[in-house]
Formats: structure tokens, C-alpha cells, sequence
């Protein structure tokens, strides 16, 4: 089957897919280094920074794609944000892909459709314009919040999912909480040759460290909290920091990276900044979450890795 990843990232959903019946035919993305590091880790898909505003129906029917994912930008329903939904400027290009996808001809609409945002997008204009839509399009839908802590990984990120599908859904139980694996396990070893960068410096600490989220990497039971894309920019409510030796340090880009699921293998590009790789991966997708999503797709049950 052959699927558009919209708003791809670093390629969470590529990450998810595997070796599934999916084949990723086109992935986009604003983002310019987003793209770049998609392109190290997945160079066989044909990945281009554009903004998809300006997607032409032609193009878009050419593709003739089975599946579409989307992560749309969250802003405009993020709680810590103004909330202005659909008079957010960010929502211009997921309102153009509802467009171009009533205007498809009916033998090239996806048959299926999966998409992920913050909870705060249940409810809002556009959550309502996107249900309504696709079901006046033949879909049947699922909805649910689900966080990688029901797949055992350390770390909260609840998050809306949504698959919709014209061929039928599956019935996949949702997980519940299951034993966590330790937070050690995504840790790079503490050898001296990590970034000082990494390291609070003094100062910080004595005026904020009150007010930070501290784990203890031999806490069996620690869990972070969730990784934004500010993280590495600001201490506050964007993610958690390490006591080690060392001292306190933040997350390393590729700790975060396990913690989402992506694969060992995964890395970025040798130029991009540490405070350009924490923007990536908090604006990524929780692998393993999105292959439970996946597997309420008829098509493909039974074909997706837990």
C-alpha cells in the first residue's frame, strides 16, 4: 500500500511503519532541517521541505496513495497556547489538505487516513470539521488518547490519535499501563564523552532548581515528563533533567529519540546544533504508539508489529 506522510518530522511514522505493507511514496515538511535528518535515516523515500498550502490536486492524485498520516501543527490547540483553532494561520495547510481531499476523485482518495495532535485538539472547530468531513466521505472512524507509558516506555506524552479507513477497522484492545522499562535503559553511559552542554551550569541551578523535574536514572520508577519543542531553550514545562556524577544535565537528543522508540540506528546530521536536534524530536511522534494506531487498520491487521 502506498502512503503520504504529511507533516513528517524526523519520520516517526517511516519509524513506525517498518516492514509493514505500507510504502511511504512521499513525506513533507516545512522544516528544512526536519527534512534533512529524514533523509539520513530513511534515504530510500522521496522526502521535500515545502509547505503544503500550495499542494496542487494533480500532484496530489499522481501519487495515487492508499494511506495518508498527519501531525499537524499542535499550536493552535495547545493549551499553553491562545487556542485560536481555526483562526490560527498554522491551520491554513490542513484545511487545504481537507480540500484537496474531497476534490480527489473517488478512486483516489486514501482509504485510510491516521493523524496525531495534542489532546487539546478533541473538540475544537477543526476537530469538528475533520470528523464531519471524512465521514461524509465514507470513512469510519476511530478516536482515543493514548501515551507511550501503555507501551512500557518511561516517559509521558498523551496525545489525540485518530484512523479513519474506508475498508473497515479493527478491533485492537487499547493497552493498559504496563511495567515500565527502566529509565537506565535509554541513557548513554555516563564515560565522560558527553556534550557539557548537556550540564546545568551552577548558576542555573541555584536559581532554578526548585523548580525543575530531577530523575534519578537508578529510579526503577522514574518516568519523564513530556519533551517540547523548547526544550534546551527554556527549564520550564518543557521535560525533565538527570542527576548524574556529572551533575545535572538534560537529556541528550538521541536519549529522547529512545524514549520516543526510534530505532538504535537513528541519528541526525552531523551540523545540526544540539538545541536544532531537542526542537526535531519534541515536535516527533511516539513510535511505538503509532503502530498500535496502525493496527486498527483492517488492511493491514495482523501486519503491524506491537
Amino acid at each position: 500500500m502506498r502512503a503520504i506522510e504529511f507533516y513528517c518530522g524526523i519520520g516517526g511514522f517511516a519509524a513506525a511503519v517498518g516492514d509493514t505493507p505500507l510504502k511511504v511514496v512521499a513525506a513533507w515538511d516545512q522544516n528544512p532541517l526536519g527534512i534533512e535528518t529524514y533523509r539520513v535515516n530513511f534515504p530510500d523515500h522521496y522526502a521535500c521541505s515545502r509547505n503544503l498550502e500550495h499542494l496542487k490536486l494533480k500532484e496530489l492524485s499522481a501519487l495515487n496513495a492508499n494511506f495518508w498520516w498527519l501531525s499537524p501543527p499542535c499550536q493552535p490547540f495547545s493549551v499553553r497556547g491562545r487556542r485560536r483553532d481555526l483562526e490560527d494561520p498554522r491551520t491554513a495547510s490542513f484545511r487545504r489538505l481537507l480540500e484537496l481531499l474531497t476534490d480527489l476523485a473517488p478512486n483516489r482518495r486514501p482509504v485510510g487516513i491516521g493523524l496525531e495532535n495534542v489532546a487539546g485538539f478533541v473538540g475544537s472547530a477543526m476537530h469538528q470539521l475533520l470528523c464531519r468531513r471524512l465521514e461524509e466521505l465514507g470513512f469510519e472512524l476511530w478516536q482515543g488518547e493514548l501515551c507511550p507509558t501503555q507501551f512500557g516506555y518511561p516517559m509521558r506524552r498523551p496525545r489525540f490519535y485518530l484512523l479513519a479507513s474506508r475498508t473497515g477497522l479493527a478491533d485492537v484492545p487499547i493497552p493498559k499501563s504496563q511495567r515500565l522499562c527502566p529509565l537506565r535503559q535509554f541513557l548513554q553511559p555516563e564515560n565522560g564523552l558527553l556534550p557539557r552542554e548537556l550540564y546545568l551550569p551552577q548558576q542555573v541551578l541555584d536559581r532554578f532548581a526548585d523548580g525543575l523535574r530531577l530523575l534519578d536514572p537508578s529510579d526503577d520508577k522514574a518516568v519523564t515528563t513530556c519533551f517540547t519543542s523548547s526544550y534546551g531553550r527554556t527549564l520550564m514545562h518543557s521535560g525533565a533533567f538527570l542527576k548524574t556524577p556529572g551533575g545535572i544535565r538534560r537529556f541528550a537528543p538521541e536519549e529522547v529519540c529512545r524514549l520516543l522508540g526510534f530505532p538504535d540506528g537513528f541519528r541526525f546530521p552531523e551540523n545540526l546544533t544540539l538545541r536544532q536536534r531537542w526542537k526535531l524530536v519534541g515536535n516527533s511522534l511516539a513510535v511505538p504508539v503509532v503502530r498500535s494506531v496502525l493496527q486498527r487498520f483492517a488492511p493491514l491487521a495482523g501486519n503491524v508489529p506491537g
